[in-house]
This record gives C-alpha cells, sequence and structure tokens, in this order.
C-alpha cells in the first residue's frame, strides 16, 4: 500500500535525535519542525553530494527563489509549500532561513581562522534555524529564541566534532585553523586520517570547547518555556551525552563515528520533560 504522506520519507527517521527531541510536541508544531529540519538538513548535504559548484551554487539559489516565494505564498517545493503558512505568520522567519542558507556554500572554506568566527557561522546558520524553529514551536519571546541559537551553534560543534573522520575522508575539514596550529598541525593531518598524540589533544581541546559553549548556552535558558523548551532541552542533553561517549573512547574518532543508541535519545527527552 502506498504511503499516503508525500513527505513521510524526507522527515526525520525514527530513532534520530529529532525524532525523540520533538516528541513531547503537539502533532501540529512537531510537523512543523520535523520539516524544517528537513529542509535543512537538504540544503546542507548539496556541496558535498554535487561536483560541480557552478550546479551546486544553481541548486542553493533555486532554494533562495523558493524562500523568496513563501512571502508571496508561491513556493512550488511540497516541503516549503506545506510550511509557508506557518513561516508567513512568523515575522521575519524567512528572512533567517535566507540568511541561514548563505552560509551553505559549495566554495566555502574548509576551515574557519578560529573559535570565535565559526561560532559566528554557526549562529548565522543553525543558529538562525533553530530561532525559526522555536517561533514554529510556539515560543515568540527573543530569550527563548536566543537561547535556542546559542545552543544550536553549540550543538554543531559536537556534530563537528563527532563527524570529523567521515569530513576528513572527503577531504573537509572544519576544524579551526587556530587549533590545529596550537598543536602543530595542518587540514593535511587530518585529511591523511593520521591518528596521532597531537590529533587526539586538538580533539580533546575541542571537545572542551564545545562542552563550554553547551553549558553557556544551557545558561540562558528561560523559565517558563513550555512545550517549546523541550525540544532544545532534549537536544542539548543529547549533546552532552554524545561529548561523553566521545570522551569515553578517548577522542578516536578518525576511523569511527560515534553516536547514541535509540534508548539513549529517548531517556533525554524524556528527562527534558521534567525541565520548566
Amino acid at each position: 500500500m502506498p504511503p499516503t504522506d508525500p513527505l513521510q520519507q524526507d522527515l526525520a527517521p525514527r530513532g534520530s535525535a529529532w525524532f525523540y527531541a520533538t516528541l513531547p510536541l503537539r502533532p501540529a508544531p512537531r510537523r512543523r519542525l520535523l520539516l524544517l529540519q528537513s529542509w535543512w538538513r537538504a540544503v546542507r548535504t548539496i556541496p558535498g553530494s554535487v561536483s560541480d559548484p557552478i550546479v551546486a551554487a544553481a541548486k542553493l539559489g533555486w532554494w533562495q527563489a523558493q524562500l523568496q516565494a513563501v512571502d508571496e505564498a508561491a513556493a512550488e517545493h511540497p516541503l516549503l509549500r506545506e510550511l509557508q503558512p506557518a513561516l508567513r505568520e512568523a515575522p521575519g522567519a524567512s528572512q533567517l532561513l535566507r540568511q541561514a542558507l548563505d552560509t551553505v556554500q559549495p566554495a566555502a572554506p574548509a576551515s574557519r581562522d578560529d573559535w570565535d568566527a565559526l561560532h559566528a557561522e554557526l549562529l548565522r546558520g543553525s543558529g538562525s534555524v533553530a530561532r525559526v524553529a522555536m517561533r514554529l514551536a510556539g515560543c515568540l519571546e527573543q530569550t527563548g529564541q536566543h537561547y535556542a541559537a546559542e545552543l544550536a551553534a553549540a550543538l554543531e560543534l559536537v556534530m563537528l566534532l563527532r563527524d570529523v573522520g567521515r569530513d576528513a575522508r572527503e577531504d573537509v575539514v572544519r576544524l579551526p585553523r587556530s587549533l590545529l596550529r596550537a598543536h602543530g598541525l595542518d587540514e593535511h593531518d587530518l585529511t591523511a586520517l593520521r591518528d596521532t598524540p597531537a590529533l587526539r589533544a586538538a580533539l580533546r581541546e575541542a571537545a572542551g570547547h564545545a562542552r563550554q559553549r553547551l553549558r553557556a548556552a544551557d545558561a540562558l535558558r528561560p523559565q517558563g518555556m513550555g512545550r517549546a523548551g523541550r525540544v532544545p532541552g532534549a537536544l542539548g542533553r543529547m549533546g552532552h551525552a554524545l561529548l561523553d561517549e566521545i570522551e569515553g573512547a578517548d577522542y578516536a574518532l578518525m576511523q569511527q563515528r560515534i553516536s547514541l543508541p535509540p534508548l539513549r535519545l529517548l531517556w533525554a527527552a524524556w528527562r527534558a520533560g521534567w525541565t520548566r
């Protein structure tokens, strides 16, 4: 029997972090957040999945036009067509998504100069998407959106660390150059997949920085966010748990990609339900 929902395959897979983090939401806002995350996941994979930078730029340009069309209720893609009523009711949402899309460039530098530059870029990208997610979940307060944006940027650092080996195999290095220089490394040491004491030390420092950013974001969480606050709360707990697993593996990340099992994700989502 064919699926009745043509977008079902685009939504967060069962067992993924977003699948569990959005469980506390009511069906309508949960679907909106899953659709938003699906859009972000789809556009971010374009530079790595298209070998020709010109073609990748054209695809990203088409998505920019689609976001512009949202403001006119004229989006063509089924995902944005379903999201556009909610996006049009959330002030500035499409502009924030266009800003996030600007950070997805096929010719973007392989790494950033330092942590501050990387953090600023992540705030423009995933941080902007997180602000929209909070608006779609019913959180219109700027304090809640600021918390979600900082948390999203911190979580991106955790994902960057988790994926460092996979990225290196694709000749991509996203760790800051300042971090590599401090440990006597350069991009080639990573793309050559050399698991050395210096690299482990660099990854340990990166994990500590990510943990610091997570804690700083946690401190920004306002009281009384309700159901909308459970989503970033759950994702934050998952980020801390993943860093624990990475530390337990002694930062051996060049040949493996560490992830949390579904039960661990479910536990984090359940515990977030008790957070005010």
